[in-house]
C-alpha cells in the first residue's frame, strides 16, 4: 500500500512540473488578464502547442505573402489605419472593422510562438515572426470574410474581417 501511496506523488510531482512548463511564457507580451483597453495590446502569453503545424515556411505552413489584394511590409502601426494584435491564440479585436484600401498593422505579441492573419479563400496571408509587426493593405470587396491563424486554426484561433 505504501508503495502504491509513493508512485501516485511521483506521478503528481511530474504532472505538476509538466504542466507549469506549459503554463505561461514570461517572456510574452501582456498579463495574465487579456487584451488593453486599445483593443490592440497584446493578451496573455502562451507558447505553441509543438505539433508540426506544417511545412513550407521557417515557421511552418506556406510561404504565402499577401500577393495582389495588398502590400505587406515591416513598417509597424505608425502608418496604419487599424491595429489587430495576435497573441494567446486569440485575434484582439476578435472582429476587425476596415474600410477599402485601410492599412492593417498586425503584431504578434507572443514571445516564441509564430501567427499568421490569413483571410481565407483571398490573397491575404501574413505570416509573423514572434514579437514582430507586419502591414498589409486591405482592398477586398465589402462583406464579411473569415480571418485564422493557419497554423492554430485548430485551436479556435479565428476572427472576422468586416470590409465596408
Amino acid at each position: 500500500m505504501r508503495g502504491v501511496r509513493i508512485r501516485v506523488l511521483v506521478s503528481l510531482a511530474a504532472l505538476s512540473v509538466l504542466a507549469a512548463a506549459c503554463g505561461d511564457d514570461a517572456n510574452d507580451a501582456g498579463g495574465s488578464t487579456g487584451a488593453g483597453p486599445t483593443g490592440a495590446t497584446a493578451a496573455t502569453g502562451a507558447t505553441d502547442s509543438g505539433d508540426d503545424p506544417g511545412a513550407g515556411s521557417l515557421y511552418g505552413g506556406s510561404n504565402g505573402m499577401t500577393g495582389a489584394t495588398g502590400a505587406t511590409g515591416a513598417s509597424g502601426a505608425k502608418d496604419a489605419d487599424v491595429s489587430v494584435s495576435l497573441n494567446n491564440y486569440l485575434f484582439d479585436p476578435g472582429t476587425v472593422k476596415v474600410g477599402g484600401g485601410d492599412v492593417v498593422a498586425v503584431r504578434n505579441g507572443n514571445a516564441r510562438t509564430p501567427h499568421t492573419f490569413t483571410v481565407v479563400a483571398e490573397d491575404v496571408d501574413l505570416e509573423l515572426a514572434p514579437l514582430t509587426t507586419e502591414t498589409v493593405t486591405i482592398d477586398l470587396a465589402p462583406g464579411t470574410y473569415e480571418l485564422i491563424c493557419r497554423f492554430h486554426e485548430s485551436l479556435g484561433m479565428t476572427a472576422t474581417l468586416k470590409v465596408s
